[in-house]
Order: C-alpha cells, then structure tokens, then sequence
C-alpha cells in the first residue's frame, strides 16, 4: 500500500493546490481574520464554545489549544473524514483545485511560498547571518526564555551549539538600521509592521517572543524556526519562516551510515544532546525527491511521537527507504523531549535504540519495558 501511496500522489502538489483555510472553511468552519498571516474558528474535532482552532497560513498548518488536533491539509481530512492517509489525498486529489488568481495574493505570500532558503543572495545570506547573532545574544540576557530551555532538558553547550536565540522584538531592527539590512529583513520575513490603528507602526520582529532555532549550514544561519513562550489563540506554538522548508539538522545526518530523524524541534534538540546525528523536518513529512541527503545511510531510525500521526508518517517513510528504514515507538503519547525528562528516560532509549540495531526485523520495533 505504501508504494502505491509514493507512486500515486504528488503531496507537495495537493498541499499547493487545496490551501488549508478554503478547505477548513469548506468543512463549515467560519473562520476570522486573526492576525497578519493567522486565521482563527470554533475546531469541529470537540465541543468548542469559544475558537480555539488557528490556521496558520505561513507555514499552512492548523492548531487547536482545546483538543490539541494539529496538522496540514491531508491530516485535517484524515481527522475530519477518519480516514487514512492515502484516502485523504485521494479526497482531495478529487475535488477541483482552487487556486486564488496571483493579483489577489499578497506579495510577500507567494515569495514564502517559492523561496529556497539554500539559495539566498549573498545581501540575504548576511542578513539572517546578522539575524541570527543578533538573536542568539539576545537570549543570554533573557532569562525566562533561558529558563523555558532548561526546563525542556536543553543544556547551556547545544544552545551555544546549535546557535539558539531569542526574539524581543526591537533588537533585530535596532541593529539593521544604520546597516541598510531593513528592507532585506522584511522580504526574508524577519521583520514586519503590525496593523495598528494611527500612526505607522514600528517594524517589529515576526518571531517577537519566541526562541528561535536556526537551521545552520557552514556555519551561516539560512532558516529559523521559533517556538512561543505563550501560548494563545492568536499566537501559534511554532512559527516558521515562509517558503520551502529545510531539514533541520542536515549537516548532522547528511554523508552518515546512521541518521536519527526526529518529529518535533525539541525532540531534535534533545537528540542533539545526547550526541546522536539527528535531523528534524518540524512536522512529519519530507518529500521523497528531498531524501537524497540520506543515500549514505545504512540505517535511518525514526522517532515520531508515540501517537496515530505519528505512525502514518512511519509508514510513509518506510515507502521511501525501504530495508533502511528503522522506526521506533515510542510510549503512547510521548515524544522524544518528554522521554528526556523522565526518569532513566535517555537509558530507555538508547536501550530501544540498540535492540533496533541488531534487528533484521523492518517493522516497528518493540519497546523495552520500563
């Protein structure tokens, strides 16, 4: 079923072609206006009395802080409809795409949506460099945000590492300005103006209030990804700078005869911490035509949360890469972060993970018990 499910759908293409809000909107959710990018309605998944479900229209993904139901496009036909992954894309495939005429979309929109954040101008490529010093310095003199990473288990050597930051919302404008890196910082999406009433307001960060992870390659910072320290309606958990997303992680895994690809960005720091060469998508789902970082492993173990999607994106990456292919479940309900948290947790898995080492088997492996 899995290698039909690779040969028939284009994924990348359905996601294109059915944009999450018209979709959501046809399933009879009435949907308002949010923010800049984010749209907000009542989640029909529970018994919602006030909206909890947001869209978020960066990155095409929906979150609800009442049931925590989270995804894209196909899985909110899957939720939606209780089917699998393959019947959702075939849902969609059948209905008519419904693409907004290019007058009507932003500008800005349809950059994220083309950009390739591995080929950026050398003008581009020094910005996000600057952005991300700017960040990461600003991070040392935060401490609730330092406090928010030590209390996920991230230790003071990997955010020095993997260059963490923090977003205040002021600093990374303050800084470009006499540099003349303003306006390039607000193609990247960096920087944007919020919709206020009166005089016209400050460019502020995009991420303001967030902890920032920087996607790294030769030591440049090309992506970011950031992560709230509040949780709202109208402030996603995970925002994510527009366009095609990278692997996070790449140069851990790329060229290796062992990657570890982790679900979540605090699984990947996690993974990180215990030495181990981890990558991230931040979700579930690289296309196959991306893979090819990966034509030197040996072995490739994935670590998806302990739940229903995460078993359908083991499946799925068990169709790109076959014998190879080594998924390990984790506890129901529980990610790799939160396993690192536990008791003997990091023992339990490097247990898990040498039992799947020496096994021949290509299905899920079993767990040790605790």
């Amino acid at each position: 079923m899995n290698t039909v499910l690779n040969r028939r759908h284009d994924v990348d293409a359905i996601k294109r072609a059915h944009p999450l809000a018209r979709v959501v909107a046809s399933s009879g959710v009435r949907l308002t206006r949010s923010g800049p990018s984010s749209l907000k309605g009542c989640c029909p998944f529970h018994d919602d009395k006030s909206p909890s479900l947001v869209i978020d229209e960066r990155d095409e993904h929906f979150h609800c802080y009442g049931c925590r139901a989270h995804g894209d496009v196909i899985n909110w036909v899957m939720r939606r409809d209780g089917v699998s992954f393959t019947a959702a894309c075939d849902l969609l495939t059948r209905q008519p795409a419904r693409v907004r005429p290019a007058a009507a979309v932003p500008r800005e929109t349809r950059t994220d949506r083309t950009r390739r954040w591995d080929r950026l101008t050398l003008a581009e490529q020094v910005v996000m460099n600057m952005a991300g010093t700017v960040y990461h310095h600003t991070l040392w003199r935060e401490p609730r945000a330092l406090a928010y990473l030590r209390d996920r288990g991230i230790p003071d050597w990997v955010i020095r590492r993997c260059w963490l930051g923090y977003a205040d919302g002021e600093s990374l404008a303050r800084f470009l300005r006499p540099r003349r890196g303003l306006e390039v910082a607000q193609d990247l999406g960096l920087l944007h103006r919020p919709r206020q009433r009166g005089a016209d307001p400050a460019l502020r960060d995009v991420m303001t209030g967030r902890i920032v992870v920087p996607e790294l390659r030769g030591g440049q910072t090309v992506w970011m990804i950031g992560r709230s320290l509040d949780e709202s309606l109208n402030n996603p958990k995970y925002l994510a700078l527009g366009g095609e997303r990278p692997v996070l992680g790449f140069e851990r895994a790329v060229g290796r005869k062992e990657a570890i690809l982790c679900e979540g960005v605090f699984d990947y720091l996690t993974a990180v911490s215990w030495g181990l060469p981890a990558f991230s998508p931040c979700g579930t789902h690289i296309p196959g035509d991306r893979l090819g970082f990966l034509a030197r492993a040996e072995r490739v173990f994935g670590v998806f949360d302990g739940d229903a999607a995460g078993d359908e994106a083991a499946a799925r990456f068990g169709a790109d890469l076959g014998s190879r292919w080594k998924p390990l479940r984790l506890p129901d309900g529980v990610d790799l972060n939160d396993l690192g948290l536990r008791s003997h947790g990091r023992d339990w898995f490097f247990r898990l993970l040498s039992a799947a080492r020496i096994s021949e088997r290509s299905e899920v492996c079993g767990a040790p018990a605790w």
